[in-house]
């Protein structure tokens, strides 16, 4: 390959970047009916015909975005799952800090937004085939049960216990966005209990984790099981 074949395939990744990044940000925050590929174009410095050309029509680039917001997203998932199988505290901290990247880094945010549309918005596009959702859940699920059974010890694993466990952290760390939006949409910035304006990534994590032992040496207690020592 020629230096210049090289410098256009390094162009046309930048621009194929620049939309999918514009495009996560437009679907997410105005949906698929309310997305227009002009608003896409200008915030991406990119003319409309670039959309067409690497990804065909309307339809097209959105299930390109779809697909790009979950390779965010899978990067994060792998490295927890790959942590779990030498340290499970470490993993939930993976899991955790990816959580509340959706309250400090804007793109994050924006992928997190994106999968809350296919949720609640009933006309939206599909987000994917009812297969392959099942396929993720499922995949999900035994892992995130395998994590944190390593966490409780057998005894104290039942299945209510690793529901109410996955409950703590996860209603923690899904519900901050949503407090930031209504902080800065209809407070303007002047409420006090935007934790973020005040605490850092690591640090709400640290007071999340903290629950989360809390709440595991609880379980252990119950189940009659030596709790976990202190670090």
């Amino acid at each position: 390959m020629s230096e210049s074949e090289g410098s256009r395939g390094g162009e046309r990744q930048d621009v194929r970047e620049r939309l999918l990044k514009a495009g996560l940000q437009i679907f997410a925050t105005r949906g698929f009916d309310g997305a227009t590929v002009r608003e896409i174009s200008e915030r991406s410095g990119c003319n409309i015909a670039a959309i067409n050309y690497y990804f065909g029509d309307k339809r097209g680039f959105f299930e390109s975005v779809k697909r790009y917001a979950h390779s965010l997203r899978h990067a994060s998932m792998e490295r927890t799952w790959e942590l779990a199988k030498t340290d499970p505290w470490q993993a939930l901290r993976q899991h955790v800090e990816m959580l509340l990247a959706a309250s400090y880094d804007p793109m994050m945010f924006y992928v997190d937004w994106l999968f809350l549309r296919g949720l609640l918005d009933a006309d939206e596009v599909p987000m994917e085939s009812e297969q392959e959702s099942d396929r993720r859940r499922r995949h999900y699920e035994e892992r995130m049960t395998n994590l944190l059974s390593q966490l409780l010890s057998k005894a104290a694993a039942t299945p209510k216990n690793i529901k109410l466990l996955r409950f703590t952290f996860h209603s923690l760390c899904q519900f901050l966005p949503i407090q930031n939006a209504i902080e800065e949409k209809y407070l303007r910035g002047r409420g006090i209990f935007n934790v973020t304006s005040d605490l850092d990534m690591g640090s709400l994590a640290d007071f999340i984790m903290g629950t989360v032992r809390r709440t595991v040496n609880d379980m252990r207690r119950q189940a009659g099981v030596e709790e976990l020592k202190e670090n």
